[in-house]
């Protein structure tokens, strides 16, 4: 009884805290809110050009992937505006299957992460300069290894766990003073040189400004063409055509998909949607490729990809006209007759 009383006395006085803590914020910074991160085309700042390659060169090596740490995804801009969560993605200890976070396929909002639990890196308070960057995970965490730099020569013993399975902290702005106080030396990069005064000056000037990113440029027309040809190569209406794409989906959905007559520039994942060829995708989200879609025909689109690749991850497959033609003759040209494409269905 008295260890249930202190546990339970405990949970309180934590949430006293951290109630206390988000007041002392939105006095400071102003309540929290989703905010608008689309810049304009004249924006003084590409966060492309200028800042997303600093991200590649000293972030990605451990924020890619699933599995970044505190999911907090930096291989396009829509990972960084999601934020943070310390819910883990794998948990060797759970009994049943944990919520899905796939950046893209499980949330298609930023206010649809903040409901299922990811807390913002870039400041969502009041919008000024000087709170873009108070208010924000993101700077405190560069600014924390800008004041404590790595020790020269051979780092301490048990100042760093890199362990795979360590404990994570994802600190919260409102967690930040006591982070800094306990570990004054994990700002970030983790157990890396801080970033160069160059890269901190562009990181700065864009936090700044807003951390806003453009959207992409349209795909040129040599990319629009072989998408048009290959979604219509997918969506053929017959019960034979329906079975052929539903196998190869379940074999490339996670492909990076490319067209070698057009280029590698871009990339493309291939995704079922609830809507057809021409009309805005409408993400089909299964934890299996082999679930039921929960539709009578899903759509199989070719979604562009704009992450940034990564070895680990990285899966190319091209499409080309040689491989339709094979195709062709090994699932469409054979007399066979289809009378109706099963599903199989999750009841767990």
């Amino acid at each position: 009884m008295t260890n249930r009383f202190l546990t339970l006395a405990l949970i309180v006085v934590i949430a006293g805290c951290t109630a206390l803590a988000v007041r002392n914020a939105d006095e400071r910074y102003g309540p929290q809110a989703v905010r608008d991160r689309v810049a304009s085309t004249n924006s003084p700042i590409d966060y492309q050009h200028a800042v997303e390659p600093i991200f590649n060169r000293r972030c990605l090596v451990c924020h890619a992937c699933y599995d970044a740490p505190c999911q907090l995804k930096m291989q396009n801009f829509a990972g960084l505006d999601r934020g943070a969560t310390p819910a883990p993605v794998y948990d060797s200890a759970r009994l049943l299957e944990a919520p899905l976070t796939r950046l893209g396929i499980d949330a298609q909002t930023t206010q649809q992460w903040r409901d299922k639990g990811f807390h913002p890196v870039l400041n969502e308070r009041n919008q000024t300069p000087q709170n873009d960057l108070a208010a924000s995970v993101l700077y405190n965490m560069l600014a924390l290894k800008a004041r404590n730099p790595l020790p020269q020569g051979v780092l301490p013993a048990g100042l760093f766990d890199f362990s795979a399975d360590r404990a994570q902290s994802c600190a919260t702005l409102e967690q930040m003073p006591k982070y800094a106080e306990e570990h004054p030396q994990w700002g970030m990069p983790f157990g890396l040189p801080a970033l160069t005064s160059a890269e901190t000056r562009s990181v700065t000037e864009w936090l700044s400004a807003g951390a806003k990113a453009r959207l992409p440029d349209p795909l040129s027309d040599s990319y629009q063409r072989n998408v048009n040809e290959w979604e219509a190569f997918f969506n053929g209406d017959s019960l034979k055509a329906q079975l052929m794409s539903r196998y190869m989906y379940e074999h490339l959905f996670l492909a990076d998909i490319y067209f070698d007559e057009a280029g590698t520039d871009e990339h493309f994942r291939l995704v079922r949607s609830t809507t057809p060829p021409g009309q805005p995708i409408g993400i089909i989200a299964m934890r299996r490729p082999y679930d039921d879609p929960g539709v009578a025909r899903p759509f199989y689109r070719l979604q562009r990809n704009d992450e940034t690749r990564v070895s680990k991850t990285h899966m190319a497959y091209a499409l080309n006209a040689n491989r339709m033609a094979r195709w062709q003759s090994l699932f469409m040209t054979p007399e066979y007759k289809v009378v109706a494409v099963a599903v199989e269905r999750d009841d767990g």
